[in-house]
């Protein structure tokens, strides 16, 4: 059964308040460009105010010419957009070369940051920009750049880069931004980026932490250094700063399981690695997420399948109730329709509800679905948040490592990131769907759906 999207948030809460405010949708992409990889930040303080970017462009597929972020002052209705001014090395003037991996948040003074990748001639690194103005002026600072290891000619690259800000009222570490990246030692940088890199299986985790809103940062910690890669940040009671990757097992991103570990003084250490999830035989995973609720739980989620076909792709969900342990995973939509793939979740959590939105992708259609689970054991849908028909499993691409994104020509591929945010009554989607020339997948778009959080209801068991 198909669910519309006002309908199903009024009938959430029809029994108990009066129908909420509709659900605003928004079509974002640049001027003659493209739009792929969203990120979307709510301000915790105004949820009125929202900050939505992008990567222009779809490597390896095609070049990302940069990042292009808009923002909105009145809740999504309206919204102003621009190409993000090119993080570079100071003193240098040559043109961007690609822009890749943007994560929005916002500081504790109201800031606007995004963290992205960014090369400009032979320099290239993770940046954290500060939009104090406008996008197309916001000032950068490299955080993590690649290097060269004289000795051996190794390279190490930096890549999948993740963003959060401390926001908690109990935490001695209020206000810290912290900014993740994955290091991935290589004999030589890959013809294309997002190609399998060259040389040995050797991946970490690196962590760095800024006490001033993301003026200057601390030195380096590594979280993992054991084929560590794809970090998820969250904070829970206390300050305690809680970091979920991927362990990988070859050099096109696959992995064979997810790990967590926990630092209780503002990122300098790390407890053990627990595991969340573990693969066997021919199946293997990609893409973990994670998200917290005030109370402390930790909801992690990921996507798994047998990597040599896409149609085998499933998202499974594990749950840590705070001061637990991590449970067994457990799928999300147990009614899915035969044949279809699930791909690229998205979570967040309120001290409400735990909410998750992901593609579910059958032969002849591909949809971004938001659920919502009060205990992260059983998910109901809540609304189709966005939908294509004509594209679907024949076009789709649901993972990063399977042949799809690199070899099928009619392919569609929309990066590796959807995203949702939280802030005050609302929650805000960021994913991408194709805009369509014929029956053709043809460049991408940013949809963005802001509503306001639904009432819980009864969560499917």
């Amino acid at each position: 059964m198909r669910i519309s999207l006002v309908a199903a948030i009024v009938a959430a809460t029809a029994c108990t308040a009066p129908a909420p405010p509709a659900p605003i949708a928004s079509v974002l992409f640049p001027a003659g460009g493209e739009a792929y990889e969203p990120t979307v930040a709510i301000d915790p303080t105004n949820p009125d105010r929202l900050v939505v970017a992008a990567m222009n462009g779809m490597p390896p597929v095609g070049k990302s010419t940069g990042i292009v972020a808009w923002s909105s002052l009145d809740g999504g209705r309206t919204w102003q957009g621009e190409a993000l001014a090119t993080p570079r090395p100071a003193g240098s003037t040559g043109p961007q070369e690609f822009g890749a991996d943007v994560v929005a948040a916002f500081a504790a003074d109201g800031t606007p940051l995004l963290a992205s990748m960014s090369a400009v001639g032979e320099s290239m690194g993770v940046y954290l920009s500060r939009v104090a103005g406008g996008f197309g002026s916001a000032p950068a600072v490299p955080v993590f750049m690649n290097s060269r290891d004289a000795a051996t000619g190794a390279t190490t690259m930096y890549d999948k880069d993740w963003l959060l800000v401390d926001r908690r009222e109990d935490s001695p570490h209020r206000g810290t931004v912290y900014l993740s990246t994955g290091a991935l030692v290589m004999a030589a940088l890959p013809d294309k980026l997002g190609s399998p890199w060259q040389g040995p299986l050797i991946s970490r985790i690196e962590l760095r932490a800024s006490r001033d809103g993301g003026l200057t940062f601390g030195p380096p910690v590594t979280v993992s250094a054991d084929s560590a890669f794809s970090a998820q940040l969250a904070v829970t009671p206390g300050g305690a700063l809680e970091v979920t990757y991927a362990r990988l097992v070859d050099m096109r991103g696959a992995a064979m399981g997810v790990f967590h570990r926990r630092s209780t003084d503002g990122g300098a250490t790390f407890g053990p690695a627990e595991p969340v999830a573990v693969m066997t035989g021919d199946t293997l995973l990609d893409s973990p997420v994670l998200a917290s609720r005030p109370n402390g739980d930790l909801l992690a989620c990921w996507s798994q399948g047998d990597r040599a076909d896409d149609r085998t792709n499933r998202v499974r969900c594990a749950t840590r109730p705070a001061g637990g342990k991590w449970s067994a995973p457990r799928p999300v939509d147990p009614a899915l329709p035969a044949g279809a793939a699930e791909a690229w979740p998205a979570v967040a959590g309120t001290d409400r509800a735990w909410y998750l939105g992901q593609f579910v992708v059958t032969e002849r259609r591909t949809e971004f679905i938001l659920y919502r689970s009060g205990d992260g054991v059983g998910f109901e849908r809540v609304a189709v948040l966005g939908a294509r028909d004509s594209v679907g499993l024949a076009q789709f691409c649901t993972n990063a490592v399977t042949p799809c994104r690199r070899s099928r020509p009619d392919g569609f591929t929309q990066g590796d990131y959807t995203a949702l945010s939280v802030g005050g009554d609302r929650l805000a989607a960021a994913f991408v769907l194709p805009r369509i020339v014929g029956a053709k997948p043809d460049s991408g778009a940013v949809h963005v759906v802001v509503l306001p959080e639904p009432g819980l209801g009864g969560a499917r068991r």
